[in-house]
This record gives structure tokens, sequence and C-alpha cells, in this order.
């Protein structure tokens, strides 16, 4: 039997829409394409009923439906959650494993598990599928290149590509779950580069670039035709100020204290660099970053607008508007 801890984890972490009464776990069907709570399942046992599509199961089935994979693939699923908590061992007879390995999966390999992510042409019975086309249309960035992931360490979770010449270098998985870290990144070892070394992809041949924290607030700036890059949080290292020194610098941080403490930290290691031309960016009062921006302006023009507005010299008076356009 698996341990209901293991359950509850893999449940709410999948299925975000549910309803709670005692050990049972009551969530969108899917077997069926709308989003009522068709599906029934026991937090203790793991033994679920789908009401509308008359199927039923036990739980590594149900493991094997939401993740498009085999039996026998959400067995060994099972198992290696119970090797990351050895605490919770249990005896399945049924249950083989190969005997854990160190991954030399190269970012090339992990790249061909993901798959391409239409907004307009999705599985309507994979959950995953809805809540990616659901997040990009909320967030109105149809027009970006996004994956998604199936299965493995990064599944169901949307899949955020750093290219160059339509080759990947790095990525950022963001959860589709309101449950769990909210972003999981390949490794160094994986890479072969630190994540704090890598900007996310931008025009090289502009005069000026925006510094924000997150690939979502870069591509929200880039949709409007602004010339962005994300630093993966609000720090700037040496190596990312190195690529970006010949640049007027933009600094578009979030309106809060870790952003203005990253404004004053990227601006002293830009200094030390002997570039002394910034700007500050900010976002217009009640917007928490620039993607909430986007989907609020009705134009790429009304968001120029907003974008110019917030502008204000550090330490130079730069006239950006002629750089938009």
């Amino acid at each position: 039997m698996v341990p209901p801890s293991i359950i509850k984890e893999y449940l709410y972490e999948k299925f975000p829409i549910n309803k709670v009464h005692g050990e049972e776990f009551t969530t969108n069907s899917i077997f069926t394409h709308d989003e009522k709570l068709h599906m029934s399942i026991n937090l203790n046992t793991g033994l679920w009923q789908d009401f509308k599509g008359h199927e039923t199961g036990n739980f590594p089935q149900l493991i094997a439906h939401v993740e498009q994979i085999s039996y026998e693939a959400a067995l060994k699923y099972l198992r290696s959650k119970l090797f990351d908590s050895p605490q919770l061992l249990f005896d399945i007879s049924s249950v083989h494993v190969e005997e854990q390995k160190s991954s030399n999966d190269t970012l090339s390999d992990i790249f061909k598990t993901f798959k391409k992510f239409n907004p307009e042409k999705i599985d309507a019975t994979s959950l995953s599928d809805r809540l990616a086309c659901k997040f990009i249309r909320d967030r109105k960035l149809g027009a970006a290149d996004f994956y998604i992931a199936k299965s493995g360490r990064y599944a169901n979770r949307l899949i955020i590509p750093y290219e160059y010449d339509g080759k990947p270098f790095y990525f950022q998985a963001r959860n589709l779950s309101v449950v769990g870290t909210k972003y999981l990144n390949p490794s160094r070892q994986v890479t072969g580069i630190k994540s704090s070394d890598i900007l996310f992809p931008f025009k090289s041949d502009a005069d000026y670039v925006v510094l924000v924290e997150g690939p979502l607030d870069a591509i929200s700036l880039q949709l409007n035709g602004i010339n962005a890059t994300c630093t993966q949080g609000s720090r700037l290292s040496h190596q990312q100020a190195g690529e970006i020194k010949d640049k007027q610098i933009i600094f578009g941080y979030d309106n809060d204290e870790a952003g203005a403490e990253g404004i004053q930290q990227a601006r002293s290691m830009m200094l030390s660099k002997n570039k002394k031309d910034f700007c500050i960016a900010t976002l217009p009062e009640g917007c928490k970053d620039w993607n909430e921006l986007h989907t609020a302006c009705q134009s790429k023009q009304h968001f120029i607008k907003m974008f110019v507005d917030g502008l204000t010299p550090l330490d130079f008076d730069y006239e950006v508007t002629e750089a938009l356009h």
C-alpha cells in the first residue's frame, strides 16, 4: 500500500483544482473536457473513480494516466519517490526498479523529452495541457515559444527555453500548480555554467537593455518591442555585467525591497566596470511585475507609454524613447 503522505503530495501538486472532505479528494476528471469535479480519490488508499467517464483504478494507474506513461513506469516512479524518503520504504513485491545511477543526461537529451507547446492545439484530456494553455492565455504570452514536460523531473511544468540560433543553452521549468517549487532549473553539471551567470537572450545589437528579474518579465517587455533580459533574480553577476557593459542600462527590477537592493548592487557592479550610464524603469502603481502591465495594456503603444512614463534617470538623462522606435 502506498503511504498516504505520498498520495497527498502527488494529488495536491498535480490537481490544483480540488475540494477535500475528510479523506475524499475530488477534482476535475482527466478523462473529460470540463473543469467540474467528476473524479474522487481516497487520500488513504489512492483508489479512485471517475463518475462521468466511469473509470476506476488504483494509485499507480492514476499516475500512469496523468503522466501518460506505462503502469510499470508509474510503479518505478513511485519507487523512486520512496528512495527519496527512506523512512517511508515499504514492500511492493511487484515493483522492480533498476539501481539508481547518477544521470549523464546533457541539455540536449533533456530537451528531447520536452514537447513544443501550442496553446491553439492542446490535448483537452491532458490536465497539464489545459493548465499550460490557461497560464499562457491569462498572461497574454501566446506569441512566445514554450515547451511542456509530460514526465520526469520537470513533469507538468511549462518550459521557458533560453536559445541562441535555435539551440537551447538553458531553461526554466515553471510550475503549473499552486503547490510546490515555482521554478526548477537545470544544474550546472548539465549546462556547464552557473545560473547566476546566464542572461535571457536579448538583442545584442541594441544600444540599451532593460534588466529584469525573471524570464516572463523579459518576454513581456520583448513582446512590446523593448529589449530586455533577466538576471535570474535581483543580483547581477560579474559575468552578466561583462556582457552588457557596452549598453545603456535600464534597471527594471520589481518594486519591492529586494528590487531596490538589487538596483544598488547592480549599479555598484557596473561602476566597477567603469560603466556610469543608468536609468530606472518603475512599474505603475498597482502592477507587481511587467507581465501584469503587459496583460493590462491594450496595445504596444499603450505599454511603451506606460514604460517611458515610469523612467527615472539615475546617473544620466538617457533619451530612451528614441531607442524604442
